[in-house]
């Protein structure tokens, strides 16, 4: 199998995928031959897949197989979503092999144990080559005037929509690139919906950025990343992580889109809300992709702490230009303040890092480069937001006292 062209494994690797998908059993132990071949998947896919369609047709093999996986590493029974203990767990044998599947877990081969870090990251976003920008956005919908999110939900529909999921990827991390291919007839993976939402969310000046969420012992296995794009949303002052794939987004009980940073901090899943009329996941797969919080990266950093495995699925250091364990999600609202004038005349200046911002308006009214401060005696209070392609941030507070 080492020897197959790489579209020849992915073409395989796509026929057994459908196979899985639609139980179709015999065809899929047909396969086997060829399956135990792809020594990156049999093991961990592959095998206990086949165990499965043969025990759902009665064929002898099934214990054989489920055995040669868990012999050679097999450390996920998770990825089937209950199906192998519902077929399996009947066996006498059933807890020693859930043992042995958990003991196959190895520990990571390589942890960074401490890292110097610096001062705050730059902004970081994942957005298409300036030169297409405008040829991305002719392909997108109309987007709806003053309301980021809307533009948001309309766009997560949109790509989600554009074709049916399957494990196969481009070369070339373009959104036009995979527009053109599934036109073609393509179909391809989590990757290439968080390539097109992210780069399309930029396009029409929504900062957005591409998330790599991994589960637990993200170092072993298969299927233990997902990507998704996350967005900065001015209404809602808020980053809000989107999964382009599902074309969903979750939300807290009082129906607040979240972000990863709040993911990672519940026990449960929280709701997960599909865009426009995308057809909603049952509990149960929800409750799956919501095992994707342990660890991520994000466009241009990886937030961690030690100890941290930098390898992937035993097959890739996990890249980043920066480890850090500063927040890598600055609020993009904020303005920073400076003072100038004189005694006579004092003014203040305000700045803002939105990467789409078009300028500053302090108390509902345009600013130029200084605000002249009203000396009458008494509290002041100002409200200054950042201009934007959908209107303006949340507005921060600027408060002053003059005395006699």
């Amino acid at each position: 199998m080492d020897d197959l062209p790489p579209r020849d494994l992915a073409e395989l690797r796509l026929r057994a995928e459908q196979y899985v998908r639609a139980e179709e059993d015999q065809l899929l132990l047909a396969l086997v031959g060829e399956l135990r071949g792809d020594g990156q998947w049999w093991t961990h896919l592959w095998a206990p897949s086949a165990a499965l369609a043969a025990r759902r047709i009665g064929d002898a093999r099934a214990v054989a197989l489920l055995v040669e996986a868990i012999d050679g590493g097999f450390s996920q029974p998770e990825l089937f979503d209950g199906e192998l203990e519902k077929v399996f767990g009947a066996d006498a044998e059933w807890p020693d092999w859930q043992h042995r599947m958990a003991a196959n877990i190895p520990a990571p081969t390589l942890e960074l144990l401490d890292w110097p870090d610096a001062a705050p990251i730059e902004l970081t976003l994942y957005a298409i080559d300036p030169a297409r920008v405008d040829a991305l956005r002719n392909r997108l919908p109309e987007v709806v005037p003053g309301s980021a999110w809307q533009t948001v939900v309309r766009l997560l529909e949109w790509v989600h929509d554009r074709w049916d999921h399957a494990n196969d990827h481009v070369e070339d991390p373009d959104a036009l690139t995979v527009l053109d291919r599934v036109d073609a007839g393509a179909r391809f993976a989590c990757v290439e919906y968080s390539i097109v939402l992210s780069q399309a969310l930029n396009a029409v000046g929504i900062p957005a950025r591409r998330l790599d969420l991994r589960q637990p012992n993200h170092h072993v296995g298969v299927g233990r990343g997902h990507v998704v794009s996350e967005a900065w949303i001015d209404e809602l002052d808020r980053w809000v992580l989107l999964d382009g794939q599902n074309g969903a987004y979750w939300i807290d009980a009082g129906g607040t889109p979240l972000g990863i940073r709040e993911l990672q901090a519940l026990a449960e899943p929280p709701a997960f809300v599909p865009a426009g009329s995308v057809e909603p996941l049952t509990d149960q797969q929800a409750a799956s992709w919501f095992t994707y919080f342990a660890s991520y990266s994000t466009t241009g950093a990886v937030p961690a702490v030690p100890p941290f495995a930098a390898v992937f699925q035993g097959m890739r250091v996990i890249r980043t230009p920066r480890l850090t364990g500063a927040s890598v999600h600055p609020d993009l609202a904020a303005i920073s303040t400076g003072l100038g004038g004189t005694v006579e005349r004092p003014t203040v200046r305000f700045a803002h890092r939105h990467p789409y911002g078009t300028g500053i308006r302090v108390s509902g009214s345009p600013y130029n480069d200084e605000w002249a401060l009203d000396l009458t005696p008494g509290t002041h209070e100002l409200t200054v937001a950042v201009v934007t392609p959908y209107g303006t941030t949340a507005p921060r507070r600027f408060a002053y006292r003059v005395r006699d």
